[in-house]
Order: C-alpha cells, then sequence, then structure tokens
C-alpha cells in the first residue's frame, strides 16, 4: 500500500510539473520570437579584433570618460578592454548638462520581458508597435550602430550622455548614421519585424559598459516615465532570470568620499496624476504644491510637451 501511494504521489508530481512546463511553453509561444541570445552573442564578438573607429569628440566629456575608452560601430555589446566597475556601486544622474530629456521609444503593448525565455537570454523588453511607427531616441547622445545586425536585422545603438545605451531591434527602416547626434524623441527609424522576428514589435535594450539589464529597472512602461532621475548600477543590477528587477528592500548610497552605505528606502510612496482635459504642468504643480521644473525632472518630459489624455504623471 505504501508503495502504492508514492507511486500515486510521483505521478501527481510528474504531471504537474509537466503541466507547469507546457504553460510556460505556451507562454512563450505568445511572445515574438527571434532576437539573440545575451551570452552566444558575447562569446563570438568577444573573439573580434578590437575596434579602431575614433571617439566622436563630442563623446569627450568627464561623464562619459570614466566609464568608456572605445567606440565600436559595428558590435553590440564588445567592451572586452574596459576596466570593471570601481567599488561596488556607480550612481548615474540621468540628466546633465549633456543630457536634458527622456522620451519613451514607442508607446505600445508589453510583449515581452526581459531575461531568460527558455534556455536563451531575451536581453531586452519586446513592445508592440504596427510597420512604419516612428521609433525615438530615448535620451540625448550619439549614434554608435546604425546597421542589420544578425538577429536583430536593422538596429540602432546609442551611446547616451548619462552613461547608459540603448538599442532598437527590427526596425524595418534605420533613418540616422553613425555618429550623428540625435535629441530624446527624434526618430531614429521605423518599426517591423526585421531580422528573427514573428511579428511587428520594438526590441528595446538597456545597457551599461556592454552589459544588459532590465529596462523596468529605468522606465515605468505604463506610465511611460522614468522610476528616478538617477541611476545607481551595482552587482545587483545585472541578473538575467525572468523580468528580474533587484530587492527593493535597500538602496546603495554613494557619499561624497565614495564609501557605499545600505539604508532603507523611503516610506514615501510615488503619486501620479491621470491627465485629464484642461490639464497643464502649471495647474498641477499648483495643484500638488510642487514647481514645472520639478515635474518635469521626475518625468523626464520638457516643458512643452502634450499631455496627453488618460496618460500618467508622476507629481511627487
Amino acid at each position: 500500500m505504501a508503495l502504492q501511494k508514492n507511486i500515486i504521489s510521483l505521478f501527481i508530481s510528474l504531471a504537474f510539473s509537466s503541466f507547469g512546463s507546457f504553460a510556460f511553453s505556451q507562454q512563450l509561444i505568445t511572445e515574438p520570437a527571434g532576437g539573440m541570445d545575451e551570452n552566444e552573442l558575447e562569446a563570438s564578438e568577444i573573439l573580434l579584433a578590437p575596434s579602431t573607429a575614433a571617439l566622436p569628440s563630442i563623446l569627450d566629456i568627464p561623464e562619459l570618460n570614466k566609464y568608456y575608452k572605445s567606440w565600436d560601430t559595428l558590435c553590440v555589446r564588445r567592451y572586452s578592454e574596459v576596466s570593471p566597475l570601481a567599488g561596488d556601486s556607480t550612481s548615474l544622474p540621468l540628466f546633465n548638462d549633456y543630457s536634458t530629456g527622456f522620451v519613451i521609444p514607442v508607446e505600445g503593448d508589453f510583449l515581452s520581458p526581459f531575461g531568460y525565455r527558455g534556455r536563451r537570454v531575451h536581453a531586452g523588453v519586446d513592445i508592440k508597435l504596427e510597420a512604419g511607427d516612428p521609433v525615438s531616441c530615448a535620451f540625448d547622445g550619439v549614434v554608435r550602430m546604425a546597421r542589420r545586425y544578425s538577429g536583430y536585422g536593422n538596429c540602432v545603438v546609442i551611446r547616451h550622455y548619462n552613461g547608459i545605451e540603448t538599442l532598437y531591434g527590427h526596425l524595418s527602416k534605420i533613418t540616422v548614421k553613425v555618429n550623428q547626434q540625435v535629441k530624446a524623441g527624434d526618430v531614429i527609424g521605423l518599426g517591423g519585424r526585421s531580422g528573427r522576428a514573428s511579428c511587428n514589435h520594438l526590441h528595446f535594450e538597456t545597457r551599461f559598459q556592454g552589459k544588459a539589464f532590465n529596462p523596468k529597472q529605468l522606465i515605468d512602461f505604463n506610465t511611460y516615465s522614468l522610476i528616478s532621475d538617477t541611476f545607481t548600477v551595482t552587482k545587483a543590477t545585472y541578473g538575467l532570470s525572468r523580468d528580474y528587477i533587484p530587492s527593493a528592500s535597500t538602496e546603495v548610497v554613494v557619499t561624497g568620499n565614495d564609501n557605499v552605505k545600505q539604508k532603507s528606502k523611503s516610506s514615501k510612496s510615488k503619486k501620479y496624476h491621470t491627465i485629464r482635459s484642461g490639464d497643464t504642468l502649471s495647474a498641477l504643480s499648483r495643484k500638488y504644491g510642487t514647481s514645472v521644473k520639478q515635474l518635469c525632472s521626475i518625468n523626464g518630459i520638457k516643458p512643452t510637451k502634450t499631455l496627453k489624455l488618460g496618460t500618467k504623471l508622476r507629481v511627487r
């Protein structure tokens, strides 16, 4: 009788395991197929000869010289010559004298998250769009790569003045050139399904020193705004599990003498306002006791931005 019970328990366990695998497989089927595997691409690029392209003079600034020494116009993530991060964390102000705005690349349904997709590493997020839809640059910066690139299809990589790099894949058309300066909101290409893609969508990546991290650590895709005006990079930033987000229980604080301390996150919650007819930045600043400058800063927008009805604006 005991043996019979053990056999039944084993059968039930295997059945649930198989159902879970089947459900996960079905979920993957609903997501856009294709793209590039992070590990495979990194292994192939690191064997190539170093790039000889000259760094554009506009990028010869202190904000970037700390993190980048090369300018590769042919590969996505080849940074073997870059020294490791100094210390355990790096704080990146997303807005500075050179980087003044943020625009979501495309406003569309979220199709697929960052992280493992089966055995492959999906190094970005997939966002639904229609063929020919304009795709915008996220931050001010300079185009580092603009060409057809294996599974990415027509692909653009931009190095931003804040240290972040962004990638835009599966474009039907590229509308920018290498070394071209771009502003947040500039159209860098048109949406499509070039490369390995099963439907029209934008494959969007965020990287620092060539390493991909989940764009959801940087961007709220529900409100199309930045989560914060500063991004802190730690070892925990680069997890690869599906839809990976580091633990939110603590945050890293970099002091003036480069000491790293841990402190609990503020209990003050963020507050959002849903845009209605007649809303303006001036009116909202008065309503919530803030300023237009502060509203623009925490949302990564410009004072001239048109507020679309029904969208959410962070006000605190």
